[in-house]
């Protein structure tokens, strides 16, 4: 702060007095006291001071009593701002502990006044004293001075801020090279900030957030679900962040806070809030690390309470293991059972299916497999759904288990993550939809070869078949095994990992974390993630499709086989019987007993034969395309799951041949053909 200017005014006429030092020592204590004296008295003008015209005073005096009545100023400028402050109905109680503590400082400076004045007054009753002089006051006030000088800067930096934004702009002049500043502004601080620590150790002991005024760091969004509560209910404001807490130490307390309240409100947990508050520590601005101790014991006394209570009392693992055993379909007998047992009705169309038939269904296939030794809870909790219908959909593809969690285990199992579930789930049925028909088809040809053996037109023909049904059963083993092993249970044995770890499940948001990272593995190395070929899936449900389709024509031709076998051996039984009559076997009006008849073998069979061979090449035209969209991805687990199902390069190395001897094929395929087997 510079020096004050004092204006002089000179008389014009004779009436000019000298100035006695003893009536400038009385007018500077009320100057002192912003308030106009005698003689001086407060200028218009900020900072400046007039003297009345009819006294004089000399040259060096006027320097003394310039410098003294900054005081005055500096004074009237604090006190100016602690009762406008005072009277304002918005002001936060920050800001009133920010004038509180002003006011107290100004106590010792009208301590000092009170002194000065009984110098003052003693002085004037001694004959010939020579006390207090405007030097000797100049020396006398210099502490208070520069006090003032700080509180004066304080009052500039702190306007219009509140809350822990003006604890942030004190703490600042901590770092002042003077320790006198620093221990008065540390001094300042431990008052200003008292309500601040208020509303932390509130927080962090017993989850309440008492800001009236909106001056904590932590705020709240009312307009949120108790669902969502813990995601998106409480939130931090930087600008409200004190300069001496960090953001992870700022996250640390709203962690705590949170977990406090979910512990009440979702947990009903109050008790052990109640019993906890005993051991609290009183809160005050003071050693950082002392603080950070505090913060950091109960984060991880808070946090391993939540924890072992979604664990035990609310069966997070429990639940967690059902959705990987049901909607994961990780309990085989229950899946085939279900499967074989839904089959019938699933094939029919979507629009004729009743939910309460399937959950009938449901509850048999639980009792007559290993899931009816699971939890009753767990159990009631799994139902049947069925998806939006759409024309020409069969109960295949609208059929879905579900699985139903409640609170607080539904703030872990959003209803964001249980649709990425119910994706797996669809997925995963379909696949286990194509194993059971191929399994179906592998069953038929083993029973059927022994009596179709004699039809020697369709043995070559049949051979082809199970040499395709071989090819799409790898296929679809391969498949199965790498996503129920190589992605579920890898990523589920991660985040059993994750979640025993103190080192990295520490708190609520980081068992949240872990298991979206699980869910993130899931969906992206199962096909099923965004971030890959957007081909890749439409391709792999096509080559399912074909599959299925494929398997349906077999069925057809089969079907027309053992028909024939069921036509030579009626011709045989009516030959045998012939012949034992004395008559002739076969006559000209019997068909062919040894070979299909020609009318058949022009027409029906070609087309049977043809409708097989078609899906075959789509389905290694499909799979071969597929590989490719594999090969070139940059995840390493698809690369390797590209070699897994074509180990031998049968098909890209079939893709490659066509290219060198000139079969259609799209210079893109070509392009990433080359790339992937050279």
């Amino acid at each position: 702060m510079g020096l004050y200017r004092f204006l002089y005014l000179n008389s014009l006429g004779n009436n000019v007095h000298e100035v006695e030092e003893s009536v400038l020592l009385r007018d500077l204590i009320f100057v002192f006291q912003g308030i106009d004296g005698k003689m001086i008295k407060f200028g218009a003008e900020s900072g400046t001071c007039t003297i009345a015209p009819s006294f004089n005073i000399s040259h060096s005096t006027r320097g003394l009593v310039s410098r003294l009545t900054e005081l005055g100023w500096l004074y009237k400028k604090i006190n100016q701002y602690v009762q406008k402050t005072s009277k304002e109905a918005s002001a936060g109680l920050v800001e009133q502990s920010f004038c509180s503590a002003l006011q107290h400082e100004l106590v010792d400076y009208f301590r000092l006044i009170a002194i000065l004045e009984s110098h003052i007054a003693n002085d004037a009753d001694a004959t010939g004293s020579k006390g207090l002089t405007l030097k000797r006051l100049l020396v006398w006030t210099q502490d208070s001075l520069q006090r003032l000088r700080l509180m004066s800067v304080l009052v500039e930096c702190c306007q219009n801020l509140q809350g822990g934004a003006l604890v942030s702009m004190v703490h600042d002049y901590t770092q002042h090279g003077d320790p006198l500043i620093q221990q008065f502004i540390h001094h300042m601080l431990e008052r200003i900030s008292a309500p601040f620590y208020v509303m932390l150790q509130r927080w962090i002991y017993e989850g309440e957030l008492d800001d009236p005024r909106t001056e904590f760091f932590i705020a709240v969004n009312s307009d949120v679900e108790e669902e969502d509560m813990w995601q998106s209910k409480y939130f931090i404001r930087e600008e409200m962040l004190p300069a001496f807490i960090g953001m992870p130490l700022a996250k640390k307390i709203l962690s705590i806070g949170k977990s406090l309240s979910f512990l009440r409100h979702k947990c009903d947990d109050s008790d052990w809030i109640l019993q906890n508050q005993g051991v609290e520590k009183s809160l005050k601005y003071g050693d950082i690390a002392e603080l950070e101790g505090s913060i950091d014991a109960a984060y991880v006394g808070t946090s391993q309470r939540l924890l072992h209570l979604l664990s035990t009392k609310f069966k997070l693992i429990e639940h967690l293991t059902a959705i990987k055993r049901y909607i994961l379909l990780g309990q085989g007998d229950f899946i085939q059972y279900l499967m074989e047992s839904l089959g019938t009705n699933l094939s029919q169309p979507a629009n004729t299916l009743f939910r309460h038939n399937l959950t009938g269904t449901l509850e048999t296939a639980i009792r007559s497999s290993n899931a009816q030794y699971d939890d009753p809870d767990i159990l009631r909790r799994l139902d049947v759904r069925l998806l939006e219908i759409s024309p020409g959909d069969s109960g295949w593809d609208v059929f879905s288990l579900d699985y139903h969690v409640d609170s607080p285990v539904n703030t872990i199992l959003t209803p964001v993550a249980m649709h990425q579930y119910l994706k797996m789930f669809n997925f995963l049925w379909r696949l286990k939809r194509v194993e059971h028909a191929l399994s179906s088809a592998w069953r038929r040809q083993t029973t059927s070869a022994r009596a179709i053996r004699p039809i020697l037109e369709l043995v070559p023909e049949l051979h082809h078949c199970r040499i395709v049904c071989g090819e799409m059963i790898h296929f679809v083993y391969q498949l199965q095994y790498y996503i129920l092993f190589e992605v579920l249970e890898c990523s589920w044995d991660e985040l059993l990992k994750a979640i025993e770890n103190n080192n990295t499940t520490t708190d609520l948001d980081s068992l949240i974390e872990a298991h979206s990272k699980y869910l993130r593995d899931v969906t992206s190395k199962g096909l099923l993630a965004a971030s890959h070929d957007v081909n890749m899936m439409p391709r792999l449900l096509e080559l399912l499709a074909t599959i299925l389709d494929y398997k349906v024509a077999q069925d057809n031709l089969y079907n027309y086989a053992l028909a024939e076998i069921e036509r030579r051996e009626r011709l045989a039984q009516t030959a045998d019987r012939r012949t034992r009559h004395g008559q002739w076997g076969l006559t000209d009006q019997d068909e062919t007993l040894d070979r299909i008849p020609d009318e058949q073998f022009e027409e029906l069979v070609p087309g049977l034969l043809r409708t097989l061979n078609e899906y075959s090449m789509q389905f290694k035209r499909e799979l071969s395309q597929l590989l490719i969209t594999l090969s070139a991805d940059g995840d390493s687990d698809l690369r390797f799951l590209s070699f897994r199902l074509d180990f031998n390069e049968f098909y890209l190395g079939s893709l490659k041949g066509a290219m060198v001897g000139g079969g259609a094929i799209s210079s893109s395929s070509a392009a990433a053909t080359a790339a992937v087997t050279d």
